[in-house]
């Protein structure tokens, strides 16, 4: 009777042993998420290219990043005003889209180390160089802006006179100049750089701003507490820069190592 109970008993913990190893070997193979936001229409951070498909530097950088750290990326397009309610509530992880770090943003979100050192210019009319040749002349002026982005709060403080366009992405801003329905379209000035490069009709040209204007940084921005995930990006972007990963992503999408104008500081 004994020895029964000792094989009944015996058995029921190979079967529990059995079950942890399997649950653990499921556990193992089960690959970490990394959800992660942006919006469609960031060219060349993050954007919707011919084919319909999310694509630019960003994209590519946390794609990297991702297989670095072990996480499969799962990204969601999304408009660039939802994107820091997305991560508040935690529908996603973290906000990689040419996303400016601010004060006011970081109070609600924490942000990873600077990958970019970014400027702000704005697009015109080659015929009205001359006429707003510095910003300050687009005072009083109808110009186009991005909603939520840091060219629309620029030109709210320092052009408070200019009555604002505001649209939900720069493609907008440049159908509207186009149609002289605004002066300028004021953005982050990779932007518009990218805007000038693939425009075919000629009609263009921009003008950089360098008053009243802090170095704007670029940065990846996880919902707020949360270290772990803030201490691996970090991290992440510290080993993609030591073995070359991130300048090839760099030069693949701007010619040379974004990280350099950080350096130069």
């Amino acid at each position: 009777m004994i020895r029964a109970l000792k094989k009944i008993v015996f058995a029921a913990c190979i079967g529990v042993m059995s079950f942890s190893s399997i649950a653990a070997q499921e556990s193992a193979n089960q690959k970490k998420v990394l959800n992660v936001g942006c919006e469609g229409a960031f060219a060349p951070f993050t954007y919707i290219n011919d084919e319909g498909n999310i694509t630019g530097f960003d994209i590519d950088l946390i794609k990297e990043l991702g297989k670095h750290l072990g996480y499969e990326v799962n990204i969601n397009v999304m408009q660039f005003d939802g994107l820091l309610p997305s991560l508040m509530v935690g529908n996603i992880d973290l906000i990689i889209s040419g996303f400016t770090i601010t004060e006011e943003r970081a109070k609600k979100v924490d942000f990873s180390d600077p990958y970019y050192l970014c400027g702000m210019s704005y697009v015109i009319n080659k015929k009205n160089l001359k006429k707003y040749d510095s910003y300050e002349k687009l005072n009083g002026k109808t110009l186009c802006t991005q909603l939520a982005a840091t060219g629309t709060n620029f030109a709210q403080k320092y052009l408070p006179k200019s009555h604002l366009k505001i649209f939900n992405a720069p493609p907008e801003t440049y159908i509207e100049l186009g149609n002289d329905s605004c002066v300028a379209a004021v953005h982050d000035k990779p932007v518009n750089d990218f805007f000038l490069a693939r425009d075919t009709s000629g009609k263009f040209t921009s003008v950089e701003i360098t008053q009243h204007i802090n170095k704007e940084y670029y940065g990846i921005a996880v919902q707020k507490g949360n270290e772990k995930l803030l201490k691996e990006i970090n991290q992440g972007l510290k080993e993609i820069e030591e073995n070359g990963v991130f300048e090839k992503v760099s030069k693949n999408w701007f010619g040379h190592n974004i990280l350099d104008s950080l350096k130069e500081e």
